[in-house]
């Protein structure tokens, strides 16, 4: 019996070949490599909720991702194998089928996906086989961080403190110029076939690393970084925000390359406080996933992290109401609408949604992040959940009633009613 030897790199959030740790460890590996994805199962959410944990929009750019990767990889001579089951069990199968030595992949963000990933190692254990993860999400590597993850304060701001006045050197990896061969046999997998959902306009998102690239380059050619702490509440149009979430949530984008660029920017064009506030945005999406690595389950718990739930009622009617743009509160019905049709809701619409729910509805906060984790094409769990805690007065806040009055965020952000006006008409029939 030969000495199993290469690879299987299983891509999960991280579709893309820039900054992939675990492909460039590939790069100098002894035998083949066997690459695969495996797309999410069909499920309910929690508690009465009736809605899938992945809803249309993100699973087409999901799809759009994959489609880009595949083709990438076949440049390099390899291949993308999209699969079905479950990986514990169909990984150490494949392995010991092309005679592979170790899995790489993404460290697992939630404790769901944690779940999956050490009954994958047990599973390798058993059988003498490697596994190896990594950090793909954060900007500053775990390695990075000035502290141990158990004395990740509770607060933001202190993290931000302490990792500025430490910040470390950010080093990019490039992507791969060769990778390994497949292994021998490995022609005969054949890999699930797409869905096809056709959808609704999805706010102009194409998934996939070269339209994140492009984008990422097209925004950092025009001025429009030196103005966005400026423009970064607006409710309309494609160019309040950065848009780069999307890609950063799927992995199309690294927040690595996403700094690298900000900085070539600045040395560029010049520094300010729009320009901090990208690279302030990214640490706040570090913070999260930090925070749930610290705190796993009660990330999801209605008490949160602060273990005190908020009084609240299970009022399905309501919460209803809510999710399709029917409260009878023209902004936050915009909101929600918008949400619903495109996938997408610029920050201001999301705070403004999620405090209604809470504080003007009192409903379960965690109804609220699913319906969010079904519909948003930027869906991640560690922002999601995180952020929703935030509004709840649960999560990572110091301020414990953290309430947005709708009429007045209305006069300051939609003044003209421009945006209200916009999704007046729709109606949802769902």
């Amino acid at each position: 019996m030969s000495v199993p030897q290469g690879s299987l790199f299983w891509f999960r959030t991280d579709l893309r070949l820039h900054e992939q740790i675990g492909l460039h460890a590939a790069q100098n590996q002894a035998g083949p490599l066997l690459c695969v994805y495996f797309v999410e199962p069909e499920s309910p959410n929690i508690g009465p909720l009736s809605f899938p944990r992945q809803g249309p929009f993100r699973r087409r750019f999901i799809e759009q991702s994959l489609a880009d990767l595949k083709s990438q990889l076949q440049v390099l001579g390899q291949e993308l194998y999209v699969l079905e089951g479950s990986p514990s069990k169909t990984i150490p199968e494949l392995m010991l089928r092309f005679g592979l030595k170790t899995c790489r992949m993404e460290h697992s963000k939630a404790p769901f996906e944690k779940r999956e990933e050490n009954a994958l190692r047990l599973e390798l254990k058993a059988l003498g086989l490697d596994c190896e993860t990594y950090a793909s999400h954060p900007l500053i590597a775990p390695d990075q961080l000035p502290f141990e993850l158990n004395r990740l304060p509770d607060v933001f701001t202190a993290f931000r403190h302490k990792v500025e006045a430490e910040f470390p050197e950010i080093q990019l990896l490039g992507s791969p110029g060769a990778l390994p061969s497949l292994p021998a046999g490995a022609e005969a997998l054949v890999s699930s076939p797409s869905q096809g959902h056709v959808l609704s306009d999805s706010a102009g998102f194409q998934g996939g690393e070269s339209a994140g690239l492009a984008h990422l380059s097209a925004y950092f050619e025009g001025n429009r970084a030196s103005a966005y702490k400026e423009t970064r509440n607006g409710l309309q149009g494609d160019h309040y925000s950065t848009r780069f979430s999307p890609w950063l949530a799927q992995g199309n984008l690294s927040p690595r390359k996403i700094w690298a660029e900000l900085k070539l920017y600045e040395a560029r064009v010049g520094a300010n406080e729009s320009t901090y506030w990208i690279g302030f945005e990214l640490l706040w999406r570090d913070y999260f996933y930090y925070a749930m690595q610290k705190y796993g389950s009660l990330f999801f718990a209605l008490g949160g992290i602060r273990q005190r739930p908020p009084e609240h009622q299970s009022d399905l009617s309501r919460f209803e109401a809510w999710r399709l743009g029917k409260t009878g509160q023209p902004f936050i019905d915009a909101c929600m609408k918008e949400l619903h049709q495109t996938g997408f809701l610029s920050n201001r619409g999301r705070q403004n949604a999620s405090s209604y729910l809470v504080h003007g509805l009192k409903l379960d906060w965690r109804w609220g992040a699913a319906w969010f984790e079904n519909r948003l094409i930027d869906y991640d769990p560690c922002s999601n959940y995180g952020n929703w805690a935030y509004v709840a007065g649960v999560g990572n806040d110091p301020r414990p009633n953290r309430v947005f009055n709708p009429e007045r965020q209305a006069e300051m952000y939609d003044p003209d009613k421009a945006y209200q006006q916009a999704w007046s008409q729709v109606c949802i029939s769902e």
